[in-house]
């Protein structure tokens, strides 16, 4: 009777099966990606979410005027897919609860054979229902957080500067791009040096074999993945956190005082944007035709022949007349607007890339750090996060630990922008 009954309620619940730790609460707990220390605060934006939802829905259908529809209507576009996911969450995890009483409730008073066919089926639901749950997870952290495009840019350029600390600093830039490269062999991302500039013979000692680097410049090219995280992201996404100076400190092999120095090396990440696509919609155009001017013969001159061709969005304007025939005189005025909009975009990307490097690179201070490579004490610290590890040789030769440690990062941003977006809190303003 017990197990007809599990089995009956198991359809109506569509196979949920799940079995969380007791007293579970709600289903802001069981979200991978949200801190416990944000917990509360989900939960206060998720119910004024709905709230502002179920308003926004009854002042539609009370018959409001044509101005506020259309803001209500702007509201209501934005509030539901939220809504949406939100609830489909929840009832997600009240089912759960539920079949979990239920198997709770079936255990010790129904036969060993069905009891164990009750867990095969549990253990089968529970994969389906995780699948289900991850995705729903997914969309509803993009919706809070929609994902910056320039974080799934596949191909980056990574520039190595060294900074103070002179030949040492060239030797540690060495040590970071055996680091990095080893990062691409996990990740199975190409890494292509190509620019290297060594320093000269004068400034690095005979004796030590490795290369003391003054630049380089690397191209690497890595794509998102399905996976949840930090995976999620493109090369750009990845590896933007290991932007900034790095700090060195141990005895150089090029020291015969045995005294620690402390040198550094810089570090800039770009998206390599590549071509500039121009893509320019109908809708941004104002053609205008008219006699052309100057020499040509009667019949020239007398044809509206000439174009006369105005970007709205940027007030650009081109004219061409070179041909006898509009028709290609509009090709080659359309051709010119693209090439100077082009130029435009690419000064843009230009300037964007070189603040970037200059945000990246400070004064090359030793007091400008983002990580410190401590050899004699044999630990990496990262002052944005605050931690230490330990097994240096490991991380700056295998870069073990360096994903963990940019995972780390992630989340912590995620949590921060996590924060600012609860914190804006009455979904009125937010949304």
């Amino acid at each position: 009777m017990h197990t007809l009954k599990f089995y009956s309620r198991v359809h109506r619940f569509c196979g949920v099966f799940r079995f969380p730790a007791p007293n579970s609460g709600l289903c802001t707990a069981s979200l991978s990606w949200l801190p416990k220390d944000l917990v509360e605060q989900f939960d206060t934006f998720k119910k004024n979410t709905i709230s502002k939802y179920e308003d926004v829905s009854k002042l539609m259908s009370s018959g409001a005027s044509d101005c506020d529809l259309l803001s209500l209507s702007e509201s209501w576009k934005k509030l539901r897919p939220l809504v949406d996911v939100i609830e489909e969450l929840d009832i997600l995890l009240e089912a759960d609860k539920e079949v979990e009483q239920l198997v709770a409730d079936i255990v010790g008073t129904d036969s060993e054979d069905d009891v164990n066919d009750l867990k095969a089926i549990a253990e089968l639901e529970h994969k389906q229902r995780n699948i289900q749950r991850e995705a729903l997870e997914k969309k509803l952290l993009n919706l809070l957080l929609p994902v910056d495009q320039r974080d799934l840019e596949s191909t980056v350029i990574m520039e190595l500067f060294a900074g103070a600390g002179g030949k040492e600093a060239g030797l540690f830039a060495h040590d970071l791009l055996i680091m990095y490269n080893a990062l691409a062999i996990q990740r199975n991302w190409s890494f292509n040096i190509t620019q290297e500039t060594v320093m000269s013979s004068e400034e690095c000692t005979p004796s030590h074999n490795e290369k003391s680097l003054s630049y380089v410049r690397v191209e690497i090219q890595g794509e998102p993945t399905a996976e949840s995280g930090i995976l999620s992201l493109g090369a750009y996404g990845q590896l933007k956190w290991e932007a900034g100076v790095h700090r060195v400190q141990r005895v150089p092999v090029t020291s015969s005082q045995n005294k620690i120095h402390t040198s550094t090396v810089a570090v800039s990440i770009q998206p390599n944007y590549g071509g500039v696509d121009v893509d320019i919609s109908d809708d941004d155009l104002k053609w205008e035709f008219h006699r052309p001017t100057g020499p040509g013969g009667q019949n020239l001159n007398k044809s509206t022949s000439a174009v006369r061709l105005t970007h709205l969005p940027t007030g650009i304007i081109v004219s061409c007349q070179r041909e006898r025939h509009q028709h290609l005189n509009k090709v080659h005025a359309l051709d010119m607007l693209k090439e100077k909009i082009r130029d435009i975009q690419l000064k843009s990307q230009l300037h964007l890339i070189d603040s970037i490097r200059q945000s990246h690179l400070g004064n090359l201070d030793r007091s400008e750090k983002i990580r410190t490579y401590n050899f004699p004490q044999d630990r990496i610290t990262d002052h944005r996060l605050g931690n230490s590890w330990n097994n240096l040789h490991k991380f700056m030769k295998q870069a073990v630990g360096l994903s963990e440690l940019m995972e780390s990062l992630y989340k912590q941003n995620l949590a921060e922008q996590l924060r600012q977006r609860f914190c804006t809190d009455d979904v009125k303003s937010s949304l």
